[in-house]
């Protein structure tokens, strides 16, 4: 509990279905960079150490889902989880009644804002102990254009006061209740917005900076824009422990499968200076390997786990390319094609399951190529494979998710590799990217806790 001993209760809204979004599932419960968007959020408020309890308010159906998550991901502070209301007010307002007595400050949350800062939560509890109710906002960069019933431009405020508001919002506890309680006296049942109901009490409403990067999921975009923004937010963050985090690779065991020429052999390089047990794989290596043969990708994983007791990441670099119009691509090239660059990977994960599940823990990585976003003029066969890839990864990492095994996808813009060169022939170097770049990038992936995402690397 606060120093001060005034309990401080999370309150997190989930009770929207997410029609904008238009997929089945809710939105604060679509996976994003692997898990339900509420758990991200979720976490943010567990890990604070000023808030005490956190109420989740949410769809019936997803109650014992909800419950299931908070079991799963060790969240231990004192929580309630209940089914919300019709509208946002009323979720609200369910939120408020349930807060244990001795609350004394509330903070109110959409789930589906899952980058709140652990520091905005530190403001917000430090003001609102000042001015019983705060904000938080964000300037618009957009002109904001009022209109009539009709769809005629009514007014064009000036934007200079204008402000984006965000969630969370801080309140003492009593005013948030009475605010609520006014609003049913006032026949106001549709409120977006707990501060307006504050305002209809004629009280201020303090304000504090919030953060451009605390985005509300709500349509499809914005779920695209998200996943990025945990790459970045995981990498930078990571990237200032650098030195300390790969320390801890010393005694992982890799396997790098294409670990003989182009990105796999850079990778390979990079991680041999860090103490790592490493089998570097190709057809040509002893032991060899054949992705394309499931019997074969067992065998040699399997003897790989009996010699060194564990597997920690599996990285399959291997691939090829084909350079032919579909009118010109024999059934031979596209099943050769698709053997090694979608069956391959597929076999990869058929023989890697049982281990990792064994010791519960581990990762895969693919190695994808910027092609996989659009098809292109000769490339079909090897375009569709990588965006195969891709979808495979993202629904591999959602089965596995349970069992702390992570899939990513390493997806590096063109690369100065030797497949490259025998199909592009001779181009630029200062054009492409050095293999070695992109290996130093493979630390980023290692060290996050993103699974089911693709880290571009250009």
């Amino acid at each position: 509990m606060n120093k001060d001993s005034h309990k401080i209760t999370a309150i997190i809204l989930a009770s929207g279905k997410g029609e904008r979004l238009k997929i089945e599932t809710p939105k604060q419960f679509t996976k994003l960079a692997g898990y339900p968007v509420i758990l991200h959020t979720l976490k943010s408020f567990h890990s604070s150490q000023y808030i005490d309890e956190i109420v989740i308010v949410t769809l019936k159906e997803y109650i014992e889902q909800t419950r299931n998550l908070c079991i799963n991901h060790n969240i231990t502070k004192p929580i309630k989880i209940l089914k919300g209301g019709s509208t946002r007010q009323r979720s609200s307002e369910i939120g408020i009644n349930s807060c244990s007595k001795d609350t004394a400050y509330v903070l109110i949350h959409d789930a589906v804002r899952p980058f709140i800062s652990l520091q905005i939560i530190k403001e917000l509890v430090a003001k609102v102990k000042i001015h019983k109710c705060v904000d938080t906002i964000i300037p618009t960069a957009d002109t904001i254009v009022e209109i009539n019933n009709k769809g005629f431009i009514k007014s064009i405020p000036n934007r200079t006061n204008l402000r984006r508001g965000q969630t969370p919002q801080a309140f003492e506890f009593n005013l948030i209740r009475k605010a609520h309680l006014n609003a049913k006296i006032l026949s106001i049942k549709n409120a977006t917005d707990d501060c307006s109901l504050v305002l209809k009490l004629k009280k201020k409403v303090f304000t504090i900076p919030g953060d451009v990067q605390n985005i509300k999921i709500t349509y499809p975009l914005d779920l695209e824009l998200a996943d990025k923004l945990f790459q970045l937010r995981s990498v930078s963050s990571k990237t200032k422990l650098s030195k300390k985090r790969i320390k801890l690779l010393k005694n992982k065991v890799f396997i790098i499968i294409g670990g003989t020429s182009g990105l796999g052999l850079a990778i390979t390089n990079e991680l041999k200076q860090h103490g790592c047990k490493i089998y570097s794989l190709s057809r040509n290596t002893k032991p060899s390997i054949n992705i394309s043969n499931l019997r074969h990708v067992n065998k040699v994983f399997k003897n790989i786990y009996k010699r060194e007791g564990k597997i920690d990441f599996i990285i399959n670099s291997a691939g090829d390319m084909l350079n032919k119009n579909i009118e010109d691509t024999t059934v031979k090239d596209w099943d050769y094609i698709y053997d090694i660059n979608i069956k391959g990977p597929f076999n990869i994960s058929k023989a890697a399951i049982p281990i990792l599940k064994k010791q519960k823990s581990g990762e895969l990585i693919f190695i994808s190529s910027s092609s996989y976003t659009r098809g292109r003029e000769g490339y079909a066969a090897y375009s569709s494979s990588k965006a195969a890839l891709v979808n495979f990864c993202q629904a591999l990492a959602e089965e596995l998710i349970d069992y702390n095994i992570k899939v990513n996808i390493l997806n590096p813009a063109r690369a100065n590799t030797p497949l490259r060169n025998r199909i592009f022939g001779k181009e630029d170097p200062k054009s492409l990217l050095k293999p070695e770049k992109v290996a130093a990038r493979i630390y980023d992936i290692l060290f996050t806790e993103i699974t089911g995402s693709v880290f571009d690397i250009n």
